[in-house]
């Protein structure tokens, strides 16, 4: 099965209700109980089907336990929501962290039983683009000349694309749900607080280190660098060092502008980063030292 066919394999917007229903009962639900609650029969037009494959495959990938009598979260909220916002955050940080584990993507490149795998290396591909020259109307033509291996090409049909669209968006890498931008940036902010805490300062390199652990489809993360291993030579442009590729670049960038991370340079640290435009590596955009923005209680400004 693969999870970028959304016909067998489920919609994030599913999902969401699913996750939803579990988290906020009261008592357990059988399966047919929780199936029942967000796809009530006779009400919705495909007798449940979307409901049950949708739940089928996240519970194979770990993010729901399903004992024989109850369906609960694997791995259960640390803390209430204040807000639907909050809620959705939650619910996508869980599916990522799911989809992108070591557990759901043991063969990269496996066919069949591929778990999260056909997801992963499609995203850690897709990252590794230039996003400001890169369509997804693209895909199939751009890995023909990137991907010599028919074995390893990702974009076989418009079922992928149209799958890596609609997940891509869900888990924060891809802007828009139609397959807009490729912008990591809600991906990135949502696992900062993993990386680097509120009012805390470390070496730039360490920040992206760090980023590469907790999205490893990002620049020098495990999945990433599997992935640029089965590219040809002249797939993607030679990089200086601690240049960092477009889409990284524009989540940081943004993330700058919001005052959300600063960054400087300063004299006794060896290493630094340099971001990637539009035209190419920004030189004045090249940092060695990062500290996240303490939150003004009460207020908007940090």
């Amino acid at each position: 099965m693969s999870l970028l066919n959304l016909t067998n394999d489920g919609l994030p917007n599913v999902l969401v209700v699913l996750y939803a229903a579990v988290a906020r009962s009261r008592s357990t639900m059988s399966r047919d109980e929780l199936l029942e609650s967000v796809s009530p029969a006779g009400v919705v037009d495909d007798d449940g089907k979307m409901a049950r494959q949708t739940l089928n495959r996240w519970t194979e990938l770990g993010l729901f336990r399903d004992d024989g009598s109850a369906i609960s979260l694997a791995q259960p909220p640390s803390r209430e929501w204040r807000d639907e916002r909050e809620f959705l955050a939650s619910v996508r940080s869980a599916a990522r962290r799911c989809a992108l584990s070591e557990a759901n993507n043991g063969d990269l490149w496996a066919h069949e039983n591929a778990k999260a795998a056909d997801l992963t290396r499609s995203l850690a591909w897709l990252l590794a683009q230039d996003v400001y020259r890169t369509t997804f109307s693209s895909l199939e033509d751009l890995e023909l000349k990137q991907i010599a291996d028919p074995e390893a090409r990702l974009m076989r049909n418009d079922t992928r694309r149209n799958g890596l669209q609609v997940w891509g968006h869900f888990l924060g890498f891809v802007h828009q749900p139609g397959g807009g931008d490729i912008d990591p940036t809600t991906a990135v902010r949502e696992v900062l607080n993993d990386c680097i805490q509120p009012g805390e300062d470390m070496p730039a390199v360490t920040l992206i280190e760090r980023l590469a652990e907790s999205l490893p489809v990002l620049d020098g993360g495990g999945w990433r660098r599997a992935v640029e291993a089965r590219l040809s030579s002249q797939a993607l442009p030679t990089m200086a060092e601690g240049q960092l590729s477009t889409s990284l670049s524009r989540a940081l960038i943004g993330l700058l502008l919001e005052e959300e991370l600063r960054f400087e340079n300063r004299a006794d640290v060896g290493s630094s980063i340099v971001f990637t435009g539009r035209d190419g590596l920004r030189s004045d955009y090249r940092y060695s030292w990062v500290r996240r923005a303490k939150p003004i209680l009460g207020g908007k400004g940090r």
